[in-house]
C-alpha cells in the first residue's frame, strides 16, 4: 500500500472516529436557525424539506438514539470523502488532458 493511500485511509478512519464519538456529545437542543425561529415565534410557519436522506441526523430504522446518530455521522463522512475523491479524480483527469 502506498504512503498516499495509507494517509488517505488513516484520515478517513480518524474522521469516522471523530464523527462517531462527537455524536454522543451532540446537543438535542434546536440549532441556531431553528432556535431563532422558535424565539421569534415563527417556527410554526416552517416547511419540511421535500425529502430527507438522514432526518434529524439519524438513520431511519435505527430509531433516534446515539447509535443512529453515530451511524448518520459515519455516512456523512463517507459521502463527503467519496465526493472529494471523485472531484479530485475528475480534476486530475482534466488536468492530464490539458497537458
Amino acid at each position: 500500500m502506498t504512503t498516499r493511500r495509507t494517509l488517505l485511509l488513516t484520515g478517513i478512519a480518524i474522521a469516522l472516529l471523530v464523527a462517531a464519538v462527537a455524536s454522543f456529545a451532540a446537543s438535542p437542543a434546536p440549532d441556531g436557525l431553528e432556535r431563532v425561529a422558535e424565539d421569534q415565534g415563527f417556527l410554526e410557519r416552517a416547511q419540511d424539506a421535500r425529502y430527507e436522506l438522514l432526518p434529524d441526523y439519524t438513520i431511519p430504522g435505527l430509531g433516534e438514539g446515539p447509535l443512529s446518530t453515530a451511524a448518520a455521522g459515519a455516512v456523512g463522512v463517507l459521502v463527503v470523502a467519496a465526493a472529494t475523491l471523485g472531484a479530485g479524480a475528475l480534476l486530475r483527469r482534466r488536468h492530464k488532458q490539458e497537458q
